[in-house]
């Protein structure tokens, strides 16, 4: 009897230990997930509707950067990067203005770091400061409106310059490029030709970079140039259907993912880079109520814009550009700049 009672006890002991060897290594992954890769797996949670927008490219290592970078497509919310301290990644690409006036409503997307930024009065103020040095220094803007080129020109800031307490506890990232996308008072949007996918490459790719040079590891940036939420007033035969704002968001992800291409080879720093289409926006465009007899062609939409998505960001990290006839000709005016 007593030697049957070891017998089981040894045994459940074995059972035990195997039990932690097989959990433990699962959580030590999870635990030393990456920011972007952890809110790329948490978002793909959150709604499985919106699976096809989701998607995960490499790219290889260079001469000075021995391991390669992840990309990840996903759709989400750039704010939760921001105020979730797992998701946060050490810098982000984020929409300005010409004038680069923190203060002004265009674009909106701005106001998701202004806001967070200016609850730590320090850090705004080293903002500022370093936005007064570039303001100091002669445009260059071959005589287009305001103090940066639309999609090319861009700012690079640290969250602050010099590390301090009150950063810890900010719902933001430690460094940011901003990349001009309109004009302070909103208005670009009537201006397409100022968002060709080659003037957004030369933004994105200036901006990676710039953090790349700064040491960022982890970047997030959301889809930036595609206008999608203001009115194209010159425009009136489409506004508010479907059809230009998918062309706007597509030819934004190409431009990026040319952007991305022509960085990858410098790459020295940065191991992932997360490129977040706001869900928010994908399901107004999409989604119909439960029980909808148009569920079923709106799912097909869907997925069909979803294919384009992915085949614009495809082609761009292979340095290649979107073109209307990729999409069937629906966006000639989006992607020839009219």
């Amino acid at each position: 009897m007593l030697l049957q009672s070891r017998c089981r006890r040894s045994f459940a002991l074995v059972i035990l230990l195997v039990g932690i060897l097989t959990w433990m290594p699962a959580e030590v992954a999870h635990a030393q997930q990456a920011p972007v890769a952890a809110m790329f797996s948490d978002d793909q949670k959150r709604d499985a509707s919106l699976a096809s927008s989701f998607l995960v490219a490499d790219l290889p290592a260079t001469t000075v950067a021995a391991f390669p970078a992840h990309i990840y497509l996903s759709a989400g919310d750039v704010e939760r990067a921001f105020d979730r301290a797992e998701f946060r990644p050490d810098a982000a690409i984020v929409p300005t203005n010409t004038d680069l006036l923190t203060t002004a409503q265009a674009p909106a997307t701005q106001r998701v770091l202004i806001d967070r930024v200016r609850k730590q009065p320090d850090v705004m103020r080293d903002l500022d400061d370093q936005i007064a040095a570039v303001r100091k220094q002669p445009a260059s803007t071959g005589g287009e409106q305001g103090l940066l080129r639309i999609g090319i020109d861009t700012f690079m800031a640290h969250l602050p310059r010099r590390a301090n307490d009150s950063q810890k506890s900010g719902a933001f990232p430690k460094a940011a490029c901003f990349v001009a996308t309109d004009f302070a008072n909103g208005g670009a949007v009537d201006r397409r030709e100022l968002f060709v996918q080659d003037r957004v490459r030369k933004g994105i790719a200036g901006c990676l970079a710039a953090l790349d040079a700064a040491g960022a590891q982890s970047l997030v940036l959301p889809l930036v140039g595609a206008g999608s939420s203001r009115e194209q007033a010159n425009d009136a035969l489409y506004e508010g259907q479907r059809v230009l704002k998918e062309c706007r968001l597509i030819n934004a992800t190409a431009g990026i993912a040319l952007g991305i291409h022509d960085f990858a080879e410098t790459r020295r720093s940065l191991k992932e880079i997360g490129l977040v289409q706001w869900d928010r926006e994908i399901v107004g465009m999409f989604k119909v109520p439960k029980g909808s007899r148009a569920a079923n062609s709106a799912q097909s939409a869907y997925r069909e814009y979803a294919e384009q998505i992915q085949q614009a960001f495809r082609k761009g990290l292979a340095g290649e550009k979107t073109t209307a006839s990729d999409v069937n000709g629906s966006c000639r005016a989006i992607f020839t700049g009219q």
